[in-house]
């Protein structure tokens, strides 16, 4: 089946919901590329009326693990960097939706870490939803603006926008991140964990920059000592919500990643006789990111597998 890869990096980030603008506060992430983001205001954009390539993005499984990569900074450890994933994103599966109902996901961490710090799909393989901390290296890799805080990519059915793989890079190379005082933050420049994971975390759940709420957890700029996008407000609720509302997801449970699980990069695999996204036959691309007072920014690209 066709797949899309996206990618949103704590920087600058694009894709939505609705043909235009919309009076609706949050974004759904699309397949189609909108138009290049200019200001930290971005309007939803996703032609499903007039496109039939434009699907919005979602995940069609309520499951998931996450193979989160020991490699802990200077200013955090592994369990601080545990924590907050799983802080994080216990604040979009833990939301209120009304009447007791949440959206539906169960996500765990798997106890075997991830070694793989570059974001792949592999078509017809093993595959896990990573977290990796990358220390070296970050603006060699391609999409990768140096000033961005994070990148997430999203992989997804191209004919649906059904999602099928996510991970998530941390650009230690460039920042230092931390765990910030809540109540005052960073003020030495550090970076924010959990700030940070939960507005990446947004963007695996499907979800693009809100267009005009700059108190919103996926709002498209950050400060990189801030504290407050740990929790989400009114929009993002809304958003997850909505996109994931009665009867959205499945009830089976199945933690196992799309082809079964495989911690380790392509190339580090025997006999891997398969094909990643971002390699040759890559139709297209398109990159997300956030980051210090700029933005975030939106990256896909799609793969035959």
């Amino acid at each position: 089946m066709p797949l899309l890869r996206i990618a949103s990096l704590a920087l600058a980030l694009v894709v939505s919901l609705g043909a235009t603008e919309t009076a609706r506060a949050w974004c759904q992430s699309c397949t189609v590329n909108g138009p290049p983001p200019s200001t930290c205001a971005q309007s939803c954009f996703c032609p499903v009326d007039t496109n039939p390539d434009a699907h919005f993005l979602f995940w069609d499984r309520a499951c998931m693990e996450l193979s989160v990569m020991d490699n802990p900074g200077p200013g955090f450890t592994t369990a601080e960097l545990d924590a907050a994933v799983d802080d994080a994103f216990g604040q979009w599966t833990e939301i209120d939706c009304g009447g007791g109902r949440r959206p539906g996901f169960e996500i765990r961490r798997t106890d075997e870490r991830g070694v793989c710090d570059v974001a792949q799909y592999v078509s017809g393989e093993g595959n896990a939803n990573t977290i990796a901390v990358v220390d070296s290296g970050w603006e060699t890799r391609a999409g990768h603006d140096r000033a961005a805080f994070a990148l997430t990519t999203t992989f997804f059915l191209l004919d649906t926008g059904e999602i099928v793989d996510a991970d998530m890079e941390l650009n230690e190379d460039n920042w230092d991140f931390a765990v910030c005082p809540e109540a005052e933050g960073c003020m030495d420049g550090s970076v924010d964990l959990g700030n940070t994971l939960t507005h990446e975390a947004g963007h695996f759940f499907g979800l693009a920059h809100t267009p005009d709420d700059e108190e919103s957890t996926m709002w498209a700029c950050a400060d990189a000592g801030e504290t407050f996008k740990r929790s989400l407000q009114a929009d993002d609720i809304e958003g997850m919500c909505t996109v994931y509302g009665p009867g959205a997801l499945p009830t089976d449970c199945r933690f196992t990643p799309r082809g079964g699980f495989d911690p380790f990069c392509a190339d580090d695999r025997e006999g891997c006789g398969c094909r990643v996204a971002g390699g040759g036959d890559t139709p297209w691309a398109l990159l997300l990111f956030f980051g210090v007072a700029l933005g975030w920014r939106v990256s896909r690209r799609g793969v035959r597998g």
